[in-house]
């Protein structure tokens, strides 16, 4: 038996068919198309604050490697560092990467309409997809950049790019920690690649610093040095790409979140009175937040209104306890029924 769609499954605007006007259920974390500005029970509010915590990130990482890449750029063309010139080169993907990512949080945010009733949280999913394809790109051409100055002899770096590269080193790590900390607040994807484009930035560059060093100790003969240690850290920004790119493919498939966070759903469902069992639960990622679908099992013999009101209680608790689920839909099922 489903449940009467104009108030039990998302609480949004009355049925097309009755037209009738929804009634008044307690407040729950969701999307709803026409409610009322500024109502907080009516709006994504529970996403906002994760969704600018992100972004705001995000911004500052776009500065930082705006500087980095200018400093690194010019020091490894005066300095003659192609390890130090590719890792600019580096660093000005991650700024493009910064801005994709920026972009695609701006749009996540944006509320469900007619057009697009879900909202447009697959944005975000999108974003850390680009985010993983563009530093596997970066690897690839620091790849090649590295090779080729191999197989070519040319004039070792100079001195004054070691200091730079401690410089670029400490600043990228501890972005890349920050950002880390702040993708797993909001459970951004994307933001969590952003991230690892940092700290992708900061293991070139320590390549490029053994290498540079190893040059200059070893004198005539090690030049080469330089080019080898950005060709080691490009391993590093692969694997790396390899991973982030296989969570951005399963979340913009729709694949399952961890068994620890379903089985708590299930848990906190399971929990409510007169539940009986939990025939079904499925969830998917949209945005920074969680969609999902949950079957509980009830008295057969209960009346309609009063499984309605179980039905809320149910979602009303799973959104109390986990304010990452944006949305709950509840189906009802006759308990020992065995369809």
């Amino acid at each position: 038996m489903d449940i009467p769609p104009a108030g039990s499954l998302t609480g949004s605007a009355p049925t097309p068919l009755s037209g009738q006007p929804v009634r008044k259920n307690p407040p729950h974390r969701h999307f709803t198309l026409n409610g009322p500005a500024g109502d907080p029970t009516l709006s994504p509010a529970s996403m906002t604050g994760q969704e600018n915590i992100a972004a705001r990130t995000v911004v500052k990482s776009m500065a930082v490697n705006a500087v980095l890449a200018l400093v690194k750029i010019v020091t490894g063309v005066v300095g003659n560092s192609y390890a130090l010139i590719a890792d600019g080169i580096e660093s000005l993907n991650d700024l493009f990467s910064s801005l994709v990512v920026w972009c695609s949080l701006k749009v996540a945010h944006r509320p469900p309409s007619e057009k697009y009733p879900y909202g447009l949280g697959k944005a975000e999913q999108l974003g850390a997809l680009f985010s993983a394809v563009s530093l596997l790109a970066a690897g690839g051409v620091i790849i090649w950049q590295s090779v080729g100055n191999i197989i070519h002899r040319h004039e070792p770096p100079a001195w004054f790019t070691l200091p730079v590269l401690v410089v670029v080193i400490i600043t990228k790590e501890l972005l890349s920690r920050h950002a880390l900390k702040k993708s797993e607040e909001t459970e951004s994807t994307a933001l969590k690649g952003d991230a690892w484009h940092h700290r992708a930035d900061a293991i070139t560059s320590a390549a490029a610093f053994v290498g540079i060093l190893v040059a200059l100790i070893g004198g005539p003969g090690f030049e080469k040095a330089d080019d080898i240690g950005a060709l080691v850290g490009c391993t590093v920004i692969v694997f790396n790409g390899i991973l982030l790119l296989r969570t951005a493919l399963h979340e913009n498939l729709d694949g399952a979140p961890s068994v620890q966070l379903l089985e708590q759903v299930r848990s906190a469902a399971a929990a409510v009175p007169e539940v009986m069992g939990i025939e079904k639960l499925r969830m998917k990622k949209m945005g920074l937040g969680y969609f999902m679908d949950i079957h509980i099992e009830v008295d057969p013999d209960m009346t309609v209104v009063r499984s309605h009101q179980i039905a809320h209680e149910v979602k009303d608790s799973i959104c109390r306890d986990f304010p990452q689920v944006t949305d709950v839909v509840t189906h009802i099922e006759p308990y020992g029924d065995g369809d």
